[in-house]
């Protein structure tokens, strides 16, 4: 977006409540989106799960978002890092278990796993209306879209895909992981997997991580879509997630959602896909080499629409005064900003909208997603306008 110095309105989401749905979790794991008295599925591992409660790693450089304020509204707050790890090529690992669905949509009638209790369809609402915004002379505006990095699936936007369009949960898998295929690894029933410094049978812990990833009362077959992204990325980092983070006593509901996909893992090449999810898109997802480093085929840009009409994220302003900004830049960066802030952001777009890259000031270029880490913005998706 090219920076003006004109002065305008800008539109600031109204923050509204969108029905049927509740998003995941924080680092601050005992958040709960929906309170109630749960079954407990291992107390065993409840104390162990506290304690990790406390501790935050410090990874970088690719960001997952966590439980947080989405409570009754989808507003997800806090993100935890994760590592990049380098795409497998060669001695592809072949699934051990039976094959289910590949991202053209054929399923396999005999291991197709059928709804309980799945998504009613619902009508679509519409979006909200906006609150105006002045922001005075001398003064920058950003204007974000979504919650989180943007890449591979939305929560918010699988939670909207399953309750207003009926998809199942292979379909949303297949739709934000394109190329790839869904089959069963024919391991979970006798494995110990650990997250977040926690370790259980698979049942467990991806019970435990959906649950704060994205509460009790999303749609059905969003939960299992969560579900099966949870095992794959745990799978994919050798069985131990340090930066998945589970939340004690998942309520007997997430446990069903998992227990009917347990097992089932996203493929690539015969390999576990790198299943990121965030919280919302903005209206579409990031490919991952615009908001990390690595080209990965099947963390490329996908259409999210309900994540521009049912997210009370889209639209977020955030307003820094010249001296804050300069202020905020130029610790981060190590540079001195010229006296002109009409020339201090640059922005150079890559796929679905999201700021690639950001040229500071005509001195240094840095990712988009960095860029909005040092300001705290809500996403890489986002507007900058100078008044």
């Amino acid at each position: 977006m090219h920076i003006s110095k004109s002065k305008k309105i800008m539109a600031a989401s109204l923050s509204v409540l969108v029905m049927g749905t509740a998003v995941c979790g924080s680092i601050v794991y005992p958040i709960r989106a929906v309170e109630e008295e749960p079954k407990t599925i291992v107390s065993d591992l409840e104390n162990s799960v506290k304690t990790q409660s406390e501790t935050k790693k410090e990874t970088v450089p690719m960001w997952k978002a966590v439980l947080s304020e989405y409570g009754g509204s989808l507003s997800l707050v806090d993100y935890e890092t994760v590592e990049v790890e380098e795409e497998v090529t060669s001695e592809a690992e072949e699934p051990e278990g039976e094959y289910i669905a590949d991202s053209e949509g054929e399923y396999d009638d005999t291991s197709y796993i059928e709804s309980s209790g799945g998504a009613v369809i619902a009508d679509v609402p519409e979006r909200p209306e906006y609150d105006s915004i002045d922001i005075e002379s001398g003064n920058f505006g950003f204007t974000t879209y979504g919650y989180g990095h943007g890449v591979g699936l939305s929560q918010n936007g699988a939670n909207h895909y399953a309750t207003y369009a009926g998809w199942d949960y292979q379909q949303i898998l297949q739709h934000y992981y394109p190329g790839t295929y869904i089959s069963n690894s024919g391991t979970a029933a006798k494995e110990t997997i650990s997250a977040g410094g926690v370790s259980g049978s698979a049942l467990d812990i991806v019970s435990m991580v959906t649950y704060n990833e994205v509460g009790s009362s999303m749609s059905t077959e969003a939960i299992k879509a969560q579900a099966v992204a949870v095992y794959t990325y745990i799978k994919y980092k050798g069985g131990n997630a340090s930066d998945l983070y589970p939340a004690s006593n998942p309520p007997q509901n997430v446990v069903d959602a998992v227990k009917s996909v347990l097992g089932e893992a996203v493929y690539y090449d015969g390999n576990y896909a790198l299943a990121m999810f965030c919280a919302s898109s903005g209206g579409s997802t990031a490919s991952c080499y615009d908001i990390f480093y690595e080209d990965i085929p099947y963390l490329r840009s996908v259409s999210c629409e309900y994540d521009s009409q049912c997210d009370p994220h889209y639209g977020t302003v955030e307003v820094f005064s010249a001296e804050e900004l300069k202020s905020i830049l130029e610790s981060n960066l190590g540079i001195t900003l010229s006296d002109d802030p009409s020339n201090w952001v640059s922005i150079i777009e890559g796929d679905g909208g999201y700021v690639a890259n950001v040229v500071v000031d005509g001195q240094v270029t840095v990712k988009g997603n960095d860029f909005r880490y040092y300001l705290g913005l809500k996403s890489p998706k986002f507007e900058c306008t100078y008044y």
